[in-house]
């Protein structure tokens, strides 16, 4: 039996592939379609940063990929199996900083040596459905769907906490801040106040729960998203602090304990929460609470703190005065970033 030499035999095989255009997909209406539709699949892989050269990472996810893309041929789909960039966002520019030259042209360099290195592992990709999302071609429609969302309401503009390093002067991501600290410069992370763009999901949350019945989904995900999703069925009650003159509004399930309530408690990221009380403990917590997740925070077994922020509110059904805290269990991505606690 003769001896396997990869870089002798699949360099041929490659070329094959590419003459023939054998990987690629055209449309219904272009040539080569051939007028009968098989069943359609669409395989795609999480994009890659551009951000340097591929790894072992890469290969191993598009290995997976490839698999399933290659095992639907075989049962006669027609695959669709693209290939693209995600090259906006601080791991190009981080890169583009390592190596001293601009963005574009280190994004580019970047690119040209995953398309080689792809091509030399023969993964199955249709070339002629390449993208960057920093090409024109492709962020024109991110921004043209944007605005159609803002003409409908559906995008709007509020103040936000997000995570911000005062060295570099930027807002990071969750991944980009962990264990508290900036993973460019090791500067520690700070809590600011801007003003954000949010998408109003939760208008769809009905429709996105009724269609989880009609996925074909294992049902370990399809509880996932309902959790996600998080609807929940109750009532809101507005707690006024009257020091401020502003009302807080809370999200109950159960109404019926109002009577009962002690004291009330914003999410560390509440745009109000500093200007209730801006000393040093208060802010030092509300910086300490954001570098953790959403999912630790919110943990049952996580042993639960705050800080008491010196203000109080009225109880809206019995007029007593309750005092105000900041505790990292309270998540402002769930109803409205405050609640009131009930022994």
């Amino acid at each position: 039996m003769r001896r396997y030499e990869p870089e002798q035999i699949e360099p041929r095989w490659q070329r094959v592939w590419a003459d023939e255009r054998t990987w690629e997909v055209p449309n219904a209406a272009e040539p080569g379609h051939g007028g009968i539709e098989p069943a359609r699949s669409y395989v795609l892989e999480m994009l890659p940063y551009p951000s340097g050269e591929p790894h072992m990472g890469h290969l191993k996810c598009y290995a997976i990929g490839d698999a399933l893309a290659h095992f639907r041929r075989r049962r006669g789909e027609r695959v669709l199996h693209p290939m693209g960039y995600d090259a906006f966002g601080l791991p190009a520019e981080n890169h583009a900083i390592r190596t001293g030259r601009h963005p574009r042209e280190s994004t580019d360099a970047s690119i040209a040596e995953f398309r080689r290195q792809f091509r030399s592992w023969g993964i199955s990709i249709d070339w002629s459905r390449e993208l960057g999302t920093h090409e024109p071609e492709y962020y024109r429609w991110t921004q043209w769907l944007f605005l159609r969302l803002f003409e409908q309401g559906l995008a709007y503009r509020r103040d936000a906490a997000v995570k911000w390093c005062p060295t570099d002067e930027t807002v990071l991501a969750n991944e980009q801040a962990k264990d508290g600290v900036c993973e460019r410069c090791g500067t520690p992370v700070e809590a600011r106040q801007l003003e954000q763009w949010f998408f109003r999901i939760t208008d769809y949350a009905d429709a996105l729960l009724d269609d989880l019945e009609t996925v074909d989904w294992p049902d370990h995900v399809r509880t996932m998203q309902r959790n996600w999703i998080g609807r929940s069925e109750g009532a809101e009650v507005v707690f006024r602090c009257d020091e401020l003159g502003v009302d807080y509004p809370v999200f109950t399930t159960r109404p019926d304990t109002l009577f009962g309530a002690t004291f009330f408690v914003l999410a560390p990221e509440h745009p109000d929460v500093l200007r209730l009380n801006d000393s040093p403990a208060v802010r030092d917590y509300v910086n300490h609470a954001l570098a953790a997740s959403a999912e630790d925070r919110g943990l049952e077994q996580r042993e639960k703190t705050g800080v008491a922020l010196g203000r109080t509110v009225t109880n809206p059904v019995n007029g007593e005065q309750i005092p105000m805290f900041v505790a990292d269990y309270v998540l402002m991505e769930y109803g409205t970033g405050a609640i009131m606690a009930v022994p």
